[in-house]
């Protein structure tokens, strides 16, 4: 159940919760700081590293771009689409971090309020026993969730959590963005705002060059040979990430804590699943034999994703009007930090892929539309990388 005072008043209980009864106060000398700070402070240092280095790769990117009068000709609105991204990625950020450390305020009062009663003055800090028997991440999640109108706002997150993945496999691969991973734990310990802003503008700084290469006879013989290739781990991602979101908007999981955590790990891990895999792995074994192949089937993905997508926010739309009506479904954006946080997030990727799109379906002649949507290969002439060189005729499959 989510803490008191967190739920719509329907599921809220006016008792003391059963696991601060059962608490007994620290023995007199007691460690109680230690192992919970190092978990706290551990999972904030990540954050910040993971930060760091992705705006190190976008600095070394941006270093890379032709001089202003160059990209004037071929890229018009680069820089300008440049200072768009950056602006969205620090308000989404600082927006979703404002509420993230509110939740954490409110946590801590909530805890000590049904502490006090016990063993521990009001008055004084006990943030070292707080983090220790309070699950963040859990009671987060248990907020953000429990609530049709609150559920409406936060299921979202999910697709656009897998929207970010399927666009790192099918177009962040290929345009040379190495470290994939770093921008979907990011999404997953800071923000999906923030990291899909982020990746967006990695796009924008590794623009495909708009000449193109058709595969010599050789290179098509070899992929009319394979079919499988990592689309497979992508469509699996799907499942378990939208399969999770429907299955949480039934309230059997709001009201069993066992089965709860389960839907909420288990897209956190398919996300994350793939870019791992390719950091670790030799990168020989996720190839795409057929780029034009692999680009159809993506195609169905999105399609799929976003059918997903809207068939939930349907569904959740009719059943939180149902309840509360519209008004409800507004009131629980402000309702809790937790939910705002996740809410602002929603809203913060409906913008970033809003105005992404606009940019791609600017003119049919945009250099920043993706050639390989077309079937066509790039040449490995890429503004702003080196990461890609073009396919001989001795050479195999080209690889994504």
């Amino acid at each position: 159940m989510a803490p008191p005072g967190f739920a719509p008043p329907s599921y809220s209980h006016d008792r003391i919760p059963t696991r601060f009864v059962t608490k007994e106060a620290p023995p007199p000398g007691a460690d109680t700081n230690t192992r919970a700070y190092l978990i706290f402070f551990s999972f904030l240092s990540l954050a910040i590293s993971l930060t760091t280095f992705v705006i190190l790769q976008l600095r070394t990117l941006y270093s890379r771009l032709p001089s202003r009068a160059e990209t004037r000709l071929t890229h018009p609105n680069l820089h300008k689409h440049i200072r768009v991204y950056a602006l969205l990625a620090i308000c989404s950020v600082v927006t979703v971090w404002y509420y993230e450390v509110q939740y954490f305020k409110v946590s801590y009062l909530t805890w000590v309020r049904w502490r006090s009663y016990y063993d521990l003055e009001e008055h004084q800090m006990h943030w070292g026993l707080w983090l220790k028997e309070t699950s963040l991440f859990k009671e987060g999640w248990e907020i953000a969730v429990v609530g049709n109108a609150r559920y409406w706002w936060t299921h979202q997150i999910f697709f656009f959590a897998c929207g970010l993945g399927l666009s790192l496999e099918q177009k962040g691969i290929r345009r040379g963005i190495k470290h994939a991973w770093a921008f979907m734990l990011l999404g997953q310990v800071v923000s999906v705002a923030f990291a899909t802003n982020l990746y967006l503008l990695s796009l924008l700084l590794s623009a495909p060059s708009t000449m193109t290469t058709t595969p010599s006879k050789k290179t098509v013989e070899v992929h009319q040979k394979k079919w499988l290739g990592p689309w497979l781990f992508s469509l699996l991602m799907i499942v378990f990430t939208e399969g999770p979101a429907y299955m949480l908007a039934d309230e059997h999981y709001w009201y069993h804590e066992t089965d709860f955590l389960p839907m909420i790990i288990t897209p956190h891990v398919a996300l994350l699943f793939l870019p791992i895999a390719r950091a670790l792995l030799p990168s020989t074994l996720f190839t795409d034999s057929s780029v034009e192949f692999a680009g159809t089937v993506y195609g169905y993905l999105w399609g799929a994703t976003i059918f997903g997508g809207g068939l939930l926010l349907a569904r959740m739309t009719a059943i939180s009007y149902n309840y509360s009506g519209f008004r409800g479904i507004w009131d629980a954006l402000l309702e809790a930090p937790a939910v705002s946080s996740i809410a602002f997030d929603v809203i913060f990727c409906w913008i970033a892929w809003g105005v992404w799109w606009s940019i791609q379906g600017r003119r049919p002649s945009d250099p920043l539309k993706d050639k390989e949507e077309d079937g066509e290969v790039n040449d490995g002439s890429i503004v702003g990388s080196s990461q890609y060189e073009p396919v001989r005729d001795n050479e195999g499959v080209r690889r994504r």
